[in-house]
């Protein structure tokens, strides 16, 4: 009996202690879970610079006349650079985003061709478009920082036309209109700035330039198109 009281009273004593001991302990740190990464949100306006090269071809032929519907010059290739604006705004829902986007470039493209029989064979024609508009659509899917989107819509170019031949050289200017579809990947690559990469195919319908007519190469109509292809790059500041 006297041993077990004598074990009692040190167990007593060691508890004392140790309460005694942890009260003037410091409290622990409360733990704090790490902080999530807030994923990228492509929602919102933005507006930037584009730039690249574009090549295709134009041909011309008779709209009018005894030769109507007859190719003129055929097939021949046109090439050059634009730059130009970019402004836009898209909508993130999930990981699809949604967009509307419209650029205007200054355009530095143009070929030439000779004129084919029946029209006359001293005529060289020439193709040249200096500015260039598109009104898209967007629709892109995300995993972050890393938009790869379809794009498609409304194309306006400032077309002009110079024909010359032995008795010297006419032109005309006007403002026509097509359509444009392509693909492209941006990438947001820090805070509010993202770059991108696009191809775009465009076709501009054919467009009657009456100052040609009735100058020397012939008392029809003169129509020209135009199609190719755009790839550019751009950087863009999101608001």
């Amino acid at each position: 009996m006297r041993r077990l009281w004598v074990a009692i009273t040190i167990c007593s004593s060691l508890t004392a202690v140790a309460a005694a001991l942890a009260a003037d302990l410091p409290p622990a740190p409360a733990y704090k879970a790490p902080p999530v990464p807030r994923s990228y949100s492509w929602t919102g306006c933005y507006a930037g610079i584009a730039g690249g090269g574009a090549w295709g071809t134009s041909n011309h032929t008779a709209e009018s006349g005894p030769f109507t519907g007859q190719t003129i010059t055929g097939d021949f290739n046109i090439s050059g650079g634009l730059v130009g604006g970019t402004i836009g705004c898209n909508y993130q829902a999930g990981n699809w985003v949604f967009g509307v986007e419209d650029d205007l470039s200054w355009v530095d493209k143009k070929g030439s061709g000779h004129d084919l029989a029946p029209f006359n064979l001293n005529a060289v024609s020439t193709t040249r478009e200096k500015w260039l508009d598109t009104a898209r659509g967007r629709l892109g899917f995300t995993w972050d920082r890393t938009l790869i989107y379809a794009t498609g819509g409304l194309a306006v170019d400032g077309a002009s036309v110079n024909i010359c031949g032995l008795a010297g050289c006419v032109s005309d200017s006007r403002t026509v209109t097509g359509w444009t579809a392509g693909a492209g990947l941006e990438y947001a690559f820090w805070n509010d700035w993202s770059f991108k990469v696009e191809y775009l195919y465009f076709t501009i319908d054919s467009q009657t330039f009456s100052a040609i007519s009735g100058n020397g190469f012939g008392p029809f109509g003169w129509r020209a198109e135009t199609e190719g292809h755009i790839v550019r790059g751009g950087l863009n500041f999101h608001f």
